[in-house]
């Protein structure tokens, strides 16, 4: 569990991890220089359970911070989960079991319920292939494969391996290591909500958006070399980018500050603050029209779907409650 001044939200993340269904762990808590009361927190939980380990490093980014956790870890396999977002009761147990089903499996994700700051429930979401059909298919095309951070669970022997997070992707770091993971063995998501995966104003990668499109575009282009027999290092393809004319790179100039706006959007609605809400959708609007009405119909959409399947729910199960229904088999 990374952490940096997360004195708001880590006590509950601690919380839902002791009280896993799956006693047999260790939580890690690799501390990058909070100066709020973090440090505090945790040291009183630890206290209480010895399962409970704080690792404090000097400030110097996620990738160094949770490189220590993977040095210091005991057991084989390594399940992250941020300082704001809550597990699931069986969240490792699922894992795990699944684990020993699928020994060619290096590194598991799932889905994910999004909450807002205050845990109010939002729309569930999830990433990733389910089956080893799909992750072939992805290796196969060269695509980035995308899992939900607070879901993810890999093998520790294989990161050590490989070397760890690479610090330069920091904002992307858990998606590169992924990727060469996948080079060691199959990437599955179960289809189960292991966590809750709080979104808000200070979530990173509402501030990272357009850092984020440079290095993802790199993963899939270094995967894509590989496929043909080489290879691609980060400084030449950031060199060969900074190279294009300027009306290319603008183009993604802007389709990134959309990006981002749009993330924005989502959060500022999540969190109910309307006006920046509406502030950061016009600019999403004005920099991508066609790309940001297709969002917003999209998820208008689903949750018009989502609203209606809750209320037929509603429906049936007053139903099966009503004496009216006697004994009769609902459909």
């Amino acid at each position: 569990m990374p952490s940096y001044n997360s004195a708001a939200f880590i006590r509950e993340a601690i919380d839902s991890i002791t009280a896993q269904t799956f006693p047999h762990f260790e939580l890690l808590v690799c501390d990058d220089g909070s100066t709020d009361d973090t440090i505090g927190i945790v040291e009183e939980l630890a206290e209480k359970d010895e399962r409970i380990r704080l690792i404090r490093n000097q400030h110097g980014g996620v990738s160094r911070n949770c490189n220590v956790g993977l040095l210091e870890a005991r057991f084989p396999w390594i399940a992250r989960l941020d300082a704001d977002d809550i597990a699931m009761p069986d969240r490792l147990e699922t894992q795990i079991r699944a684990a020993e089903r699928h020994p060619e499996v290096v590194c598991w994700g799932g889905a994910a319920r999004l909450v807002s700051r205050q845990g109010r429930r939002l729309r569930g979401t999830q990433l990733g292939p389910v089956d080893a059909g799909e992750f072939e298919e992805i290796r196969r095309t060269g695509k980035v494969i995308y899992i939900l951070g607070p879901t993810v669970m890999f093998r520790s022997d294989l990161a050590l391996e490989l070397g760890g997070y690479d610090p330069r992707f920091d904002g992307a770091e858990d998606i590169e290591l992924l990727s060469r993971l996948a080079d060691r063995g199959q990437v599955r998501t179960l289809p189960k909500v292991l966590t809750h995966y709080r979104i808000h104003g200070q979530s990173v990668t509402a501030h990272r958006s357009a850092r984020q499109r440079v290095l993802f575009s790199f993963i899939e282009a270094r995967n894509k070399a590989r496929l043909d027999g080489g290879d691609l290092e980060l400084d030449h393809y950031l060199a060969n980018q900074a190279a294009r004319p300027a009306i290319v790179r603008l183009r993604e100039t802007i389709a990134g500050l959309g990006s981002q706006y749009y993330r924005n959007t989502s959060i500022h609605f999540a969190e109910r603050r309307l006006l920046r809400a509406m502030a950061t959708a016009s600019v999403a609007m004005a920099l991508q029209p066609v790309t940001t009405s297709q969002r917003f119909g999209g998820r208008v959409t689903r949750g018009i779907v989502r609203r209606v399947a809750e209320a037929v729910g509603v429906g049936r199960r007053a139903m099966e409650m009503s004496p009216e229904a006697g004994d009769r088999p609902i459909p």
